[in-house]
């Protein structure tokens, strides 16, 4: 990482941080921050009561932190005193605001959304001196075990993971191993073009074969390796209405250590009243935290 990008950074969040003083605790901000690419990221901030924990919540594929789930979640966590950062992926685009449509071209990568996490997970520990919770939801979960997984010092106190899936042709995704098969052929032919696969739930997905490699090679069984090899304590919630997810597969990560909560009738976004319930599931794991 370049000096001018860490003297850049710095001057980023200085500024935003002078600014962030005058927010009373419970209130909404705006934070920025510069990334390696240079595109700038934004995101929700939240300031809580100092006793009580700091939470990261990273949103799901090509969404924003405006999605639904991430933002009730954020909005009552920072009501019960939380302090919450709910950052926005660039996606390679400046300051990005709106969620990313499948047909778009794609250029970014797994790696540039580790790095940014790393960057939003480390403003978090200095601004609020502790060690974040992080809560994926969707395939947000998978960005943050690649962070997890990847980072050999990360400052992380738990990890919760909401309705995970992955990559490489999960249980209601159009990605296949031929589409992978493809990009693997126009790597060793040399072709580094734009070209159009299927990933996740998009069915047109334009981006280059080692970009699109870099998503569908996190399929089960890495994400298993990973939640195996990972030294975060972590906490997986999931509904039993959910088709998105192999749940089979979801209790058999208990042979790692990890804890396994369902939620009896909740689908993949936890709405309607089961909102309720997967904010009962969280507090009580940060309330378990706040006492160890």
């Amino acid at each position: 990482m370049s000096g001018w990008f860490l003297r850049s950074a710095a001057a980023i969040t200085t500024v935003i941080l002078l600014s962030l003083n005058t927010v009373a605790t419970g209130k909404e901000a705006s934070v920025i921050l510069e990334m390696p690419t240079g595109d700038s990221a934004e995101a929700a901030y939240w300031a809580g009561e100092p006793d009580m924990p700091a939470v990261l919540i990273q949103h799901g594929f090509l969404q924003t932190h405006h999605f639904p789930t991430v933002r009730r979640l954020a909005l009552a966590l920072a009501d019960s005193g939380f302090t919450v950062l709910t950052p926005t992926l660039t996606l390679g685009i400046d300051r990005r605001t709106a969620s990313l449509p499948c047909e778009a071209v794609h250029t970014h990568t797994m790696e540039q959304t580790r790095q940014e996490i790393a960057l939003w997970v480390d403003w978090l520990h200095t601004r609020t001196g502790q060690e974040p919770v992080v809560i994926g939801h969707s395939a947000g979960s998978i960005n943050l075990l690649a962070y997890l997984t990847d980072s050999a010092r990360h400052t992380v106190a738990h990890a919760i993971f909401i309705s995970v899936t992955y990559f490489g042709h999960g249980e209601a995704a159009f990605d296949s191993p031929e589409h992978a098969a493809r990009a693997h052929a126009a790597l060793a032919r040399g072709d580094i073009g734009l070209a159009e696969y299927a990933l996740d739930f998009c069915r047109q997905y334009v981006t280059t074969p080692a970009a699109y490699l870099s998503y569908y090679d996190w399929d089960k069984q890495r994400t298993d390796r990973a939640f195996q090899s990972s030294s975060a304590p972590s906490t997986l919630i999931a509904g039993s209405a959910d088709a998105r997810i192999d749940l089979e597969w979801i209790k058999t990560l208990r042979r790692h250590g990890v804890e396994v909560h369902i939620v009896d009738g909740a689908n993949h976004f936890f709405d309607q009243f089961h909102e309720f319930d997967l904010l009962d599931e969280i507090e009580q794991v940060l309330q378990e935290d706040l006492t160890q």
